[in-house]
């Protein structure tokens, strides 16, 4: 009951905030992360996110409104293993909802900063959707989501500055210092890349539609990650209620290389990322997914 009063007010606030700002045009954002193109359904196996992007300028300070609900799955390579003795990764699943507010500071530059609440464990609908999309797309038998990390509810807090350095037309030097801080994860990144389009103060991977032109861009870079804590690895840190925990790498990095076309109201944008390990017992050195982004402006 606490639970549903937190996230009931939680919504209340965030509409306050949306329907406050003087809006534009709102555009909505469909990204969905899989590694199945690549022949394997384990470790970082899906992520679904959905999100509600609102354009505000007041006295020429601009800014963007991110409202976004998404999902997490993360499962071991046997995937059919009854014994979680045998596994490589933890059973995982993460639904949050959260809310972001980007400030533009200059042409090439924005701060950001987030809220983010969620559940962990069965609650979190992974088991479910994963096997249910097994049924359905793929014949497949149901994974057995053995000791899986348990229900808990996750509060995290993000920050971020991006920074971007033009060289010549149409090519960019892009950055980004990032951080999150809370019970689901502790962690501080930077990414670094090539961008070759018409530079914003939004990142590649924001996909927000700036113009309506046919150009395409292209971007290729890397993220590099402390991480002091990972809830889908270590259990919490305040119990130990996890029924099987793996010692977590601090040090991870991602090679990232994407394209991304506009058509008007449609922006389209698909990336190939490559993962290195969350935890020595992985099996492989690195683990790819794809990436799709689909953007639309709303009447």
């Amino acid at each position: 009951m606490q639970l549903k009063k937190l996230i009931l007010s939680f919504l209340t606030l965030l509409f306050c905030l949306l329907s406050n700002d003087a809006i534009s045009q709102k555009q909505l954002n469909l990204d969905v992360d899989n590694d199945l193109y690549f022949d394997r359904d384990f470790y970082y196996s899906s992520g679904i996110f959905l999100s509600l992007m609102t354009p505000n300028a007041k006295s020429d300070k601009k800014s963007l409104n991110k409202l976004k609900i998404g999902q997490l799955i993360y499962t071991p390579s046997m995937r059919y293993e009854s014994n979680p003795n045998k596994y490589d990764y933890p059973y995982s699943g993460y639904l949050y909802l959260e809310y972001q507010k980007q400030k533009k500071l200059s042409n090439f530059s924005s701060f950001s900063l987030g809220g983010q609440i969620g559940i962990t464990g069965d609650a979190s609908l992974a088991k479910g959707m994963q096997n249910l999309y097994h049924d359905l797309v793929l014949n497949l038998p149901n994974l057995k989501w053995e000791s899986q990390m348990p229900q808990e509810l996750q509060l995290n807090f993000s920050a971020s500055y991006f920074k971007g350095f033009n060289i010549k037309d149409n090519i960019s030097i892009t950055s980004e210092l990032y951080s999150r801080l809370g019970t689901y994860q502790i962690m501080s990144g930077l990414e670094v890349g090539l961008f070759i389009g018409d530079l914003s103060w939004f990142r590649f991977s924001d996909n927000f539609i700036i113009n309506d032109d046919s150009k395409f861009s292209f971007f290729i870079g890397t993220k590099q990650e402390y991480f002091l804590h990972d809830y889908k690895l270590k259990g919490s840190l305040l119990n130990d209620k996890a029924k099987l925990i793996m010692e977590s790498i601090n040090f991870r990095n991602v090679f990232l290389v994407g394209l991304k076309k506009n058509f008007k109201d449609l922006q389209i944008l698909t990336s190939y990322n490559s993962m290195s390990k969350d935890t020595n017992k992985q099996r492989t050195k690195r683990h790819p997914f794809l990436k799709i982004s689909l953007t639309y402006n709303l009447k």
